[in-house]
């Protein structure tokens, strides 16, 4: 990716101290290899294509002023200073150091595609993402390789769970950074913090909560507390409260005759299909299913 073109800090999108702006979509394409899909909590999330017969095969290619993390989609051979050109498969990921230089070699026939997490220096640095190695290969695991995937590919629906995408791709970024939670903070009070935001989760389920501003209200920042809650409650944040939502309107839903459509937006759903979509996720069945079936609702 030619990360020349992505604007050094650009606040807008991630603003200083996790600011309570909404995540947003961006769909901005950034000279004729590079996408901008969405600015979250202190990244951009973008998608990258190179074909075969571009340049910059041949030429040094720069990853810019801010930390990268990158899927591949297809196999790329990636090396920087001395170290040996190795190639990367999608069952791994790259993770780049500000201000590298680094060469590319083709593999692929179709060039080299990915999606990319440009990460903000606040984040990078409170995940001690750089290592000095200027361009590291790592594994990566199954679960967080499907939920960027799952996020990216939710943002061209109608209905895109914002939330859920923030949190999938800060998972991302934990797991390539690999550092562990701070155990002194996670073991004080980390237990009070959680039941804050499930009371305000609880409080107002329907609202479009950001990890911003949960984060805020608890003086987590948004990684931090995502990492957390998931490992206190076993559910990322965006599927407590989606669950919330659907447990809440069983008893609308199991009433004969009952609208649901109304019962959707009345629960926080833009329309049926998105609702009829995650209640068939989280019970097995369809709402009119359930409706005429002993259904064991968990």
């Amino acid at each position: 990716m030619d990360a020349r073109l992505l604007p050094t800090r650009d606040r807008a999108a991630t603003p200083c101290r996790y600011g309570r702006r909404m995540p947003q979509l961006l769909d901005r394409l950034i000279g004729p290899y590079e996408r901008h899909l969405l600015a979250g909590s202190g990244y951009v999330l973008g998608g990258f294509r190179c074909p075969p017969e571009a340049a910059r095969w041949r030429e040094p290619n720069w990853i810019g002023e801010r930390p990268h993390v990158v899927l591949p989609s297809t196999a790329v051979r990636i090396g920087a200073g001395p170290a040996p050109d190795e190639v990367c498969t999608v069952n791994e990921v790259l993770v780049y150091d500000r201000d590298t230089t680094y060469r590319r070699g083709l593999v692929s026939a179709e060039g080299d595609r990915c999606t990319f997490v440009a990460v903000d220096d606040e984040l990078a640095d409170e995940l001690g993402l750089e290592t000095g190695a200027g361009v590291r290969h790592a594994p990566c695991a199954p679960e967080p390789y499907l939920r960027v995937h799952r996020a990216r590919a939710a943002l061209h629906r109608p209905d895109p769970d914002m939330l859920a995408a923030d949190e999938a791709v800060l998972a991302l970024l934990g797991h390539a950074a690999r550092r562990p939670c701070p155990r002194g903070r996670a073991d004080r009070g980390a237990a009070a913090t959680v039941d804050a935001v499930k009371g305000l989760l609880a409080g107002a389920p329907t609202r479009v909560w950001t990890l911003a501003e949960l984060g805020a209200a608890v003086h987590y920042s948004p990684y931090f507390l995502a990492r957390t809650f998931h490992r206190h409650t076993g559910y990322p944040i965006a599927r407590y409260r989606r669950l919330l939502c659907l447990r809440q309107s069983l008893p609308g839903v199991l009433r004969t005759g009952a609208d649901l459509s109304r019962i959707a937006a009345e629960h926080g759903f833009s329309s049926h299909s998105h609702y009829t979509r995650a209640f068939r996720a989280a019970f097995g069945c369809t709402p009119s299913e359930a409706r005429g079936t002993q259904v064991p609702i968990t």
